[in-house]
C-alpha cells in the first residue's frame, strides 16, 4: 500500500479488482463513509457516479477518485428528491453503460426528545433517511430488473439496533432500514442483493459536529465517546466502514442478502 503523508483516507490499500468493470452510485458521496468508499470502489476497478447536496471535499471526490487514476462523475443534489436519483442512474447507465452497485448512504438527524422535536425536524429527518432510499430504489430497479442483476447497500446504523438518548428520528429510520433490507431481499431476490451496513461512532463530521453544525465537539469528547466503544474503546475510521460495504458490494459475498454487517468496534455487545 502507498499512500502519503497527508492522505485523508490512510486506510485504503491499493485495488484488487473486485468491482473490476462495475459501475456504482454512491450517494452523501463527499464526505465521511461516502467518501472514502466512493474511492475505494474506484481503486476496486469501479467507475463511480458520486452524489451530494454539498461540495464538501477539497478536493471534491470525483476529483479525488480521478487523481487516484479512477473514473468518477459528480451531481450536485439532494438524494431525497426524485430528480436527482432519476439524474445519478441515468448518469450512470448514459456516462458509464449501466449500473451494478447502488450505496444508499445518505443520512441526519435531530438531537432533541420527541416532545421537542418540531414537525418539520422530524419530516427532514424522514425525509433523509428512508425517502433518499425509497427514491434511489424507485429509480435504479428497473434497471437491475431489466438486465437481471444488481446489488444495493443502504447505510443504517447501530442505533437502529439500539437506543439512544434524545435521538427519536434518527433511531426510528435507521431501525425502519434495517427491516426494509430484510424485506427487500424477500422482493428482489435472488437476482438483486439487498444488504445493510451498521455503522457504530466514527470519526466524520456527523461525530465531531453535533448538529447543528455551529457547536464542534473538541477532541477530548470524540476521545470521550470512543472510550464508550464497548470492545475497540475508540470511534472508527471512514476506511473500516468502506471496506465492509465494499464487501458486501462484491461477489465475495455472493450468498448474503437481508443482512445487517454491524461495524461498531463492539458498541452493540450486552453486558
Amino acid at each position: 500500500m502507498t499512500t502519503s503523508v497527508n492522505d485523508e483516507h490512510p486506510g485504503l490499500g491499493l485495488g484488487l479488482g473486485r468491482l473490476e468493470g462495475k459501475v456504482a452510485v454512491v450517494t452523501a458521496a463527499d464526505s465521511g463513509i461516502g467518501r472514502a468508499t466512493a474511492r475505494l470502489f474506484a481503486r476496486e476497478g469501479a467507475s463511480v457516479v458520486c452524489v451530494d447536496r454539498d461540495e464538501r471535499g477539497d478536493p471534491r471526490v470525483d476529483r479525488l477518485i480521478e487523481g487516484d487514476g479512477g473514473q468518477a462523475a459528480f451531481i450536485l443534489g439532494d438524494a431525497s428528491a426524485n430528480e436527482t436519483c432519476e439524474e445519478m442512474v441515468a448518469r450512470a447507465v448514459d456516462q458509464f453503460g449501466g449500473l451494478d452497485v447502488l450505496f444508499l448512504n445518505a443520512g441526519t438527524g435531530v438531537r432533541a426528545p420527541i416532545h421537542e422535536t418540531s414537525e418539520e425536524q422530524w419530516t427532514h429527518v424522514i425525509e433523509t433517511n428512508l425517502y433518499s432510499v425509497y427514491r434511489g430504489l424507485k429509480a435504479a430497479l428497473p434497471v437491475f430488473l431489466e438486465q437481471g442483476h444488481g446489488n444495493v447497500v443502504i447505510t443504517a446504523s447501530s442505533l437502529g439496533l439500539l437506543g439512544v438518548r434524545n435521538y427519536p428520528a434518527y433511531c426510528a429510520t435507521k431501525a425502519g432500514l434495517i427491516n426494509l433490507t430484510r424485506q427487500l431481499s424477500f422482493d428482489y431476490g435472488p437476482e438483486i442483493r439487498v444488504n445493510c451496513v451498521c455503522p457504530g461512532p466514527i470519526d466524520t463530521a456527523r461525530v465531531r459536529e453535533v448538529p447543528p453544525r455551529s457547536r464542534p465537539v473538541p477532541l477530548e469528547g470524540r476521545e470521550s465517546a470512543g472510550d464508550a466503544v464497548k470492545g475497540l474503546h475508540r470511534l472508527g475510521r471512514a476506511e473500516e466502514v468502506a471496506y465492509p460495504v465494499l464487501f458486501l458490494a462484491s461477489e465475495e459475498s455472493s450468498f448474503i442478502t437481508g443482512h445487517a454487517l454491524v461495524v461498531d468496534g463492539g458498541q452493540t455487545v450486552a453486558v
